[in-house]
């Protein structure tokens, strides 16, 4: 494929972008749909948990996306497409049934969780390879599993003693 059959389907590389985001999500969303949607799904850390594997599974998939959210935010030039703001009120829902059902705390802002969740999980795939180094242990699906392991514990049951 040339450069100007590029710029001929897309104005610059900003739009270019947005597409393959787009095209990328929408994969995703596949499976964050189902987990939102599901009857089977209890109002517990389960809903939780099978929310942050979705979602940690696509980015672990497609580590590169990670990277380019993060710059995107740092550049300030973060355009939600259509996909993701669906997901986005699809989330929050979520959180407010789970919150409304007892599952998890109510207290919190149902769009605030969101963002922390999606925060924990982006933050792994743009320094796994700094604390990797720190904690002295190799990068690689050994390490990325304990980090999902000890998210969903937090993201259920908090920091306390059990």
């Amino acid at each position: 494929m040339t450069k100007s059959l590029i710029y001929h389907y897309f104005s610059d590389k900003r739009r270019l972008w947005l597409a393959v985001r787009e095209a990328s999500v929408a994969v995703y969303a596949v499976r964050q749909r189902a987990v939102f949607s599901s009857t089977e799904t209890e109002p517990t850390g389960k809903g939780v948990a099978a929310s942050a594997a979705a979602y940690f599974s696509f980015l672990q998939k497609q580590p590169d996306i990670a990277r380019m959210f993060a710059l995107e935010s740092f550049d300030g030039d973060f355009e939600p497409g259509d996909i993701e703001q669906e997901l986005q009120a699809s989330g929050i829902a979520f959180v407010k049934k789970l919150q409304s059902s007892g599952g998890i705390r109510a207290d919190l802002d149902a769009g605030i969780l969101l963002a922390a969740f999606n925060a924990l999980i982006e933050h792994w795939f743009i320094s796994q390879e700094r604390v990797a180094k720190l904690n002295k242990k190799r990068k690689g699906p050994s390490l990325d599993a304990d980090y999902l392991d000890a998210i969903q514990k937090i993201l259920s049951s908090g920091l306390r003693p059990l």
